[in-house]
């Protein structure tokens, strides 16, 4: 939570988003105090909070007590006595309980120091000053570039207050990078490594503004390797432990040019988001578990931490009536998708529930820490696509993919990993037997050749809609660089109809211009004899193989060695085109899909789309998935593996989502607000690769038996009530 009483994250422009520098190599997390791989327990305080947040069993503690000062204390200046009063007992304080302190520090220039270095602070435009005199309500005044001097003046105001007052780390609110900034060490920087100048304005449609983008995130990661370095100079096991702009609110997807590189996140020792489950953001969706699970991903599947918000509503904004079982709901969420408590003590009212969530925490700890994801499925969250293809319309060319995809790995769960631009190389890809490509548009001519490898090498590709279309700056290929893999060629997208069709009377008149709006991307989906398709649910579920879709749709041409597996007839056409395509290449398999099942399964889902896509990821993979779980849609299971002295295990979490009063809201304006639970029985967990020696069930150390069925061991968890941990011993 945000301690000082603002958002710079909003400052500079709404709702901030980061974007991954293009791939062109395997990118490597910076390594953490061994410290950092035990921590759990995270609070937001403030200075006169300790003894309680000790009480609660914090191991860290995030609070405001200082601003950045000038000049340097070196030079004369340093803290002012109050302030260094205060920080000194905050340090203390916290050290004698025995938990760290990671201060959060904003990221402004003193006012003294704005006004005699005004060429420090961000000009968005070229030869215009920037607007608003310093003082210490003006922060966007105050904003200042971390390419030039105030980067160097912050860097060493951190180390001071490191090597003053013993402070175990920082995180800033803020600090990433403008859209565009022309101030001079910006203007010079840009002039002497890319021998050209800085682009006049922010334009997305501009290549060249893009290859600005890649640049500054450039700096933006430098700036903080020096921060890094100077810090564990005096200090080797500071850390920063700091809120980055990732997918903790819907909104963070929407908003382009960037604030931050999805990369900065690997110098990070634990990233953190603020995590927003009100109907603004999607919190009765998929949105939320997947933010966290992103998070996982781009922190390098290493520790981070979501704050799950006790907001009730968002519009307006509110903690009205916030039931504690869903507060602790939201927290087994987050632990769920590999994101650790975070939690604040400045939520009025809420005090107990703080205190139950971080007793829940510590009963599960030991199985939550030194975890790495199981690999089995991999979903490329493709941020180079969203930036640099998608920015027109995120939400139908780039969020729909990968929340459809999301949700049919929670709905059948299935061992599905998030992965990003980086991960695409032939050392990652071969710890997976299936990679998920939904509509991964732009994608660097390494990337293409690192999956074709990994497909040739055996590895099962699902491709949808325009993936590999355009290279890692969006630039249109004309044709999908994967073709070949593919077996298909890329021929447009088929025309809309041209003439409206007719409506039944009584369903007319309940409808107005925006149904016309929305539909579209309508075609019939017609199955063909394929093993893809013989599977007894999905008979059930399109007992005639026609059906309805809406959704996005590719034309391709005819396969030449591959199969069409189901044709889509668009909407006012006759012409069958290929919907899905199958066929092997090299020693691996391929299903290309056309119709974009991925997307549709979250803006117009129909129970067929999440069977076969979960059946075209399964065909794929060639071998089933290391552990399967068959249970209640509503149940979300995601899996882990540990080591260390006391043995190797595998955890299962499995979460219990479901909202008792789901439906019976206002759509717009309906978010989970749970007051009780119904229990899921007989929950059955089948390992097909390995045979645990035993498992038990955490919290409570509870013993399961296991039975043989075939090659498989079966454990029943027989009662899941919110959260539980089922561990297997290796």
């Amino acid at each position: 939570m945000n301690l000082w009483g603002f958002s710079i994250s909003t400052m500079l422009v709404p709702a901030l988003v980061n974007v991954a520098t293009p791939a062109s190599g395997q990118a490597e997390p910076v390594k953490s105090p061994a410290w950092v791989q035990d921590v759990t327990r995270m609070a937001f305080l403030t200075p006169g909070q300790v003894a309680l947040a000790a009480k609660a069993g914090v191991q860290v503690v995030h609070g405001n007590a200082v601003w950045p000062y000038f000049p340097l204390r070196r030079e004369g200046g340093g803290l002012p006595s109050a302030e260094d009063r205060l920080l000194r007992k905050f340090v203390e304080d916290c050290h004698r309980h025995g938990m760290k302190l990671v201060l959060g520090l904003p990221p402004f220039a003193p006012v003294e120091l704005a006004k005699k270095h005004p060429e420090w602070r961000i000009h968005p435009e070229r030869g215009i000053k920037p607007k608003g005199e310093p003082d210490e309500k003006s922060l966007g005044a105050r904003l200042c570039c971390n390419v030039g001097p105030w980067g160097d003046h912050l860097i060493e105001v951190c180390a001071e207050l490191v090597r003053d007052y013993k402070l175990d780390g920082y995180s800033f609110d803020g600090n990433y990078h403008a859209p565009l900034c022309h101030c001079f060490g910006c203007t010079q920087s840009y002039r002497r490594e890319r021998r050209r100048d800085l682009p006049a304005r922010v334009d997305l449609d501009d290549v060249r503004y893009r290859e600005y983008l890649v640049w500054r995130g450039d700096k933006l990661e430098d700036h903080y390797r020096r921060l890094r370095r100077r810090l564990q100079q005096i200090n080797p096991d500071a850390v920063i432990m700091t809120w980055t702009v990732n997918a903790g609110r819907y909104g963070h997807y929407l908003h382009s040019p960037r604030a931050m590189p999805t990369r900065l996140n690997l110098l990070f020792d634990l990233p953190m988001q603020e995590w927003w489950l009100d109907e603004t953001n999607f919190g009765g969706s998929v949105a939320p578990a997947f933010g966290a699970a992103y998070l996982r991903a781009v922190a390098g599947d290493r520790p981070n931490a979501s704050e799950a918000y006790l907001m009730s509503r968002g519009n307006p904004y509110g903690t009205d009536s916030f039931p504690a079982h869903e507060r602790l709901t939201r927290n087994f969420l987050a632990l769920t998708n590999g994101s650790i408590a975070a939690e604040s003590f400045g939520w009025p009212g809420h005090l107990e529930s703080t205190m139950a969530i971080f007793r829940e925490v510590k009963n599960r700890e030991r199985w939550l820490t030194r975890t790495e994801t199981l690999p089995w499925a991999g979903l490329l969250v493709s941020e180079q696509t969203r930036q640099f293809y998608a920015y027109k319309d995120i939400p139908e060319r780039f969020l729909a993919h990968l929340f459809g995809t999301f949700r049919v790995g929670m709905e059948e769960h299935l061992p599905l990993r998030l992965l990003n631009d980086w991960d695409i190389n032939d050392k990652v890809l071969s710890r997976h037997a299936v990679v998920v490509l939904a509509n991964a548009a732009a994608l660097s001519d390494v990337q293409v050749k690192a999956l074709r490898d990994y497909v040739r090498n055996g590895g099962g590709l699902v491709a949808t809609a325009e993936t590999s279309l355009c290279d890692e700056l969006g630039r249109p290929r004309g044709d999908f660089a994967l073709a070949d893999v593919f077996d298909v060629a890329y021929q447009g997208r088929p025309r809309a109809p041209l003439k409206r069709p007719e409506l039944d009377p009584n369903f007319a008149i309940a409808i107005d211009e925006s149904y016309w709006k929305n539909r579209t991307g309508l075609a019939t989906l017609t199955g063909g004899d394929h093993e893809l398709l013989r599977d007894a649910r999905l008979d059930k579920l399109v007992p005639g193989k026609r059906v309805t879709f809406r959704g996005p749709q590719v034309r391709v041409n005819q396969p030449k060695d591959g199969v069409v597996a189901a044709s889509m007839t668009p909407d006012g056409s006759q012409t069958q085109l290929p919907a899905v395509v199958t066929r092997s290449f090299g020693k691996g398999r391929v299903v290309y899909l056309a119709a974009g099942l991925d997307a549709a399964m979250w803006s117009y889902a129909y129970p067929y789309q999440r069977r076969l896509l979960a059946r075209a990821i399964s065909w794929a993979a060639r071998e089933p998935a290391p552990i399967e779980v068959k249970a209640s849609m509503c149940v979300q299971a995601t899996y882990y593996t540990q080591g260390g002295q006391d043995g190797r295990r595998t955890i299962v979490h499995l979460h219990n989502g479901m909202n008792t009063t789901a439906n019976h809201g206002l759509p717009v304006a309906d978010v989970p607000l749970r007051e009780e639970v119904v229990p899921i029985h007989d929950i059955e967990v089948r390992f097909t690769r390995k045979t645990p020696r035993s498992f038990h069930l955490e919290p409570g150390n509870r013993p399961l038996a296991a039975r043989r069925d075939g090659t498989a061991t079966v454990v029943v968890v027989p009662r899941l009530v919110m959260h539980t941990l089922l561990v297997a011993e290796e």
